[in-house]
């Protein structure tokens, strides 16, 4: 019993592995009633042949009407509707002539968009952002100061290793306002930047936008300058927690919003040789745009 139900399993495991088929629709007449497929003679396509298409909760039913060894014409049966879909759309092909109201499973979609169809790319961004310091500590002062804040720029390069994952490197300078009660400080850092990207699955309904989150440190030179007293040395961040939505404003540029939290600590050193360790974690929003080559 067990070796013949293993035997219907492994028969109809191929009907069923070819149930449905992701393709990419390679080209729309202009009248609108037919479209191009990469199937053809080879894939058992013929002429008259009828099958149907889903995407994006539309269904139709459309038959061969020229097929070669690797391409193949459809045009729709319904007269009087023309191709709902856009060149280049994936659209799924089903080897039956039913309306069917569903597309393939997402995961088996996701899986064919980043596998065979997304290739990754590169980019370089500016990005442009105002922080203000929520929490602070000052080896050797007492009282906190009453604000703190300023503004930063940065330039970043990032390498895309799939659909979600990308690494970003760049460098940052800021200029930071601290008043106290006695006196107002400007403190200037120069950093490198290095940041673990992920983006989630774009939402279609939402201009094909794409969350963001980011994990990140930075490293550089730090120097705080107030009237008569002056101190430079390290900063360092870590982390740096980032949250993003990315807009496509083309295939090639995209127009980003973003909120971040940073931990800073500073180690500075006063030109009496007294050094000043501080710990400040700042919360920034900002803006950026990306730029594909």
């Amino acid at each position: 019993m067990l070796i013949k139900l293993i035997s219907i399993i492994i028969t109809l495991l191929p009907f069923y592995s070819k149930a449905f088929e992701l393709q990419v629709i390679k080209g729309i007449s202009k009248t609108g009633k037919t479209f191009i497929t990469r199937t053809g003679k080879k894939d058992g396509v013929f002429v008259g042949k009828q099958a149907t298409f889903t995407a994006d909760n539309i269904s139709l039913i459309a038959k061969a009407i020229t097929v070669n060894r690797e391409f193949t014409q459809w045009e729709v049966e319904n007269n009087y509707s023309e191709v709902p879909f856009r060149n280049g759309q994936i659209v799924t092909y089903y080897n039956t002539t039913e309306y069917l109201w569903a597309l393939a499973p997402n995961q088996v979609k996701r899986k064919f968009i980043k596998n065979d169809f997304y290739r990754p790319r590169k980019s370089y961004s500016i990005h442009t952002s105002f922080f203000r310091g929520i929490s602070e500590s000052v080896s050797g002062v007492e009282t906190q100061s009453e604000s703190r804040g300023g503004v930063q720029v940065e330039g970043f390069f990032e390498n895309e290793f799939n659909l979600n994952f990308a690494i970003a490197f760049g460098l940052r300078f800021s200029s930071e306002t601290v008043n106290v009660q006695e006196a107002s400080l400007n403190s200037q850092r120069f950093l490198g930047v290095l940041e673990a990207r992920y983006y989630f699955d774009p939402i279609g309904s939402f201009y094909n936008a794409r969350p963001l989150i980011a994990l990140g440190t930075a490293f550089g030179q730090s120097s705080t300058k107030a009237s008569g007293l002056s101190s430079s040395g390290t900063a360092t961040i870590l982390p740096i927690t980032k949250l993003g939505l990315s807009l496509p404003l083309s295939k090639q540029t995209e127009f980003s919003f973003e909120v971040a939290f940073e931990s800073i600590e500073t180690n500075e050193e006063f030109e009496g040789g007294d050094r000043q360790i501080a710990n400040v974690d700042n919360f920034k929003t900002g803006i950026s745009v990306k730029r594909f080559f």
